[in-house]
């Protein structure tokens, strides 16, 4: 199988690839308020800052009406006075339009220094005024400066502090507006600081401000190394044992999340620990990197995984009295009816269900012994670039190779390289395929995805139709060579 060549285009699914940050829009917020608690003092100010890719897209700012007088200490330390806020809207009215502003969870999530202090005064505010306050994801630049800055190089991590460290274009004044506006300075740097750690997505983001085990925290660097792109990743132990096997269509992103507190299994935490290094493979395909991994995990039956450590135990229908698989359908059909003209439906449900199962195990051995007995399947998919495609090579029920087109190399000539180069596999005429019926399973589902086409094949191929006990057989057109 391929392991030179990637497909530069790969495109990845959204899961694999993360929310990237420089993509995510941020709302900025900080309040000013008559007093600590939200439950006996009110906000006195708002100030928001909207940003995107480093880039201002908005602003808000109001001053509020808290309904009371606002205490002097809090006069000297923000210069809002009782007369500056006496034909301010309350917050009743402000809500709407600061719902409108911060957008969806969807689509923003929410920032602010030391940010349980300000959300919950917005949480409290929303719960006394009949208002729903939607679950947006936070950050916290507070605990994130303390966690990427050391001592050495700012003695706290109040906002003041942090926006001279990071030379911030707004000096923080206790106006909401103004320290927002900082914070988003702050925010940009920690960004910037975060970056030699790898950080480049949300879920990055909230791994590391979240609590990590110190084997985490010690072992992150060990994915620095992995590629971005599709294949097979191995955790390997002291003595280069495997200790995990797993796959995915994007290695370093995969291989990073689990150096986060996205990863909460209490076996992976344990595996981290006595982690030594990784090993990645790169795959021409996700299906090779599939197929791979299967037998990986057959050969080897690494101690942490426990899908598909025995692909070599299949499961066996045995029917007696002489009876074929047609005759027992009938038998069934007949028992089943028998229970529901007494009246006896949970029996005659009962008996529905061994049918369905017979008459599915039944289709899916006929279709793991057809692939098995096919000397030879290539097959073809189009690939995320316009006009080029991945090949499989399919023998006798194992992956034998891949391959990708190349632009302006024709197509018969990456075929025929193709079949030249895949692994020699020999039939031997049982109902069990050269691999695993796993890894049958894995190719059937391919070749039925709607966008496989087949090139050509050895043998004859015929598989039944499921709605009937009787074999059906038709014949598949082939793709043209030349595509």
């Amino acid at each position: 199988m391929s392991e030179g060549r990637v497909n530069e285009a790969w495109q990845g699914a959204f899961e694999d690839l993360g929310r990237n940050l420089a993509e995510t829009t941020f709302v900025v917020v900080d309040l000013e308020t008559s007093g600590g608690s939200p439950e006996q003092s009110s906000i006195t100010e708002i100030g928001a800052v909207k940003v995107r890719g480093g880039e201002i897209i908005g602003e808000f700012q109001t001053l509020i009406n808290p309904g009371g007088d606002i205490p002097a200490y809090i006069t000297v330390l923000t210069g809002i006075t009782n007369s500056m806020v006496i034909s301010a809207p309350s917050i009743q009215e402000t809500f709407p339009a600061l719902l409108e502003f911060f957008g969806s969870p969807d689509e923003s999530v929410v920032v602010a220094h030391n940010a349980p202090f300000d959300l919950g005064f917005l949480k409290a505010a929303a719960k006394q005024n009949n208002y729903v306050w939607p679950n947006f994801q936070v950050v916290d630049t507070a605990r994130l400066a303390r966690q990427v800055l050391t001592k050495d190089e700012v003695p706290n991590c109040k906002l003041g502090t942090l926006a001279i460290f990071f030379r911030a274009r707004t000096s923080p004044t206790h106006r909401a507006l103004d320290d927002a506006r900082a914070t988003v300075d702050v925010l940009h740097g920690i960004f910037e600081r975060l970056g030699s750690f790898g950080v480049t997505t949300l879920e990055e983001l909230k791994g590391f401000s979240s609590r990590l085990t110190s084997a985490q925290r010690d072992k992150r660097h060990l994915a620095s190394s992995i590629p971005q792109a599709p294949g097979v990743y191995i955790f390997r132990g002291p003595k280069n044992e495997p200790l995990y096997v797993g796959t995915s269509r994007n290695l370093r992103t995969r291989v990073r999340n689990y150096f986060t507190a996205a990863e909460t299994r209490k076996r992976m935490h344990e595996m981290i620990a006595v982690t030594h290094h990784i090993d990645a493979i790169v795959c021409a395909t996700i299906l090779e990197a599939q197929v791979r991994e299967l037998r990986m995990i057959n050969e080897h039956k690494p101690h942490y995984n426990k899908r598909s450590r025995f692909q070599k135990m299949p499961t066996w229908l045995k029917t007696f009295e002489s009876v074929d698989i047609r005759e027992a359908s009938t038998r069934l059909n007949k028992r089943m009816n028998d229970f529901s003209d007494a009246e006896l439906f949970e029996k005659a449900a009962l008996v529905r269900n061994e049918i369905h199962e017979l008459v599915r195990n039944n289709s899916r051995a006929h279709h793991i012994h057809a692939l098995a007995s096919l000397p030879e399947i290539i097959l073809a998919k189009p690939i995320s670039t316009p006009g080029l495609w991945e090949f499989t090579c399919i023998r006798y029920g194992r992956l034998a190779g891949t391959a990708l087109s190349v632009p302006g190399i024709d197509v018969a000539h990456t075929l025929d390289s193709l079949s030249m180069t895949a692994e020699v596999i020999v039939g031997n005429g049982s109902i069990l395929p050269a691999s695993s019926h796993e890894e049958v399973e894995k190719l059937l589902a391919y070749i039925d995805d709607e966008e496989t086409r087949i090139v050509s094949l050895k043998g004859q191929w015929a598989l039944p139709i499921l709605a009937s006990m009787t074999p059906t057989f038709a014949e598949v057109p082939l793709l043209d060579r030349h595509l």
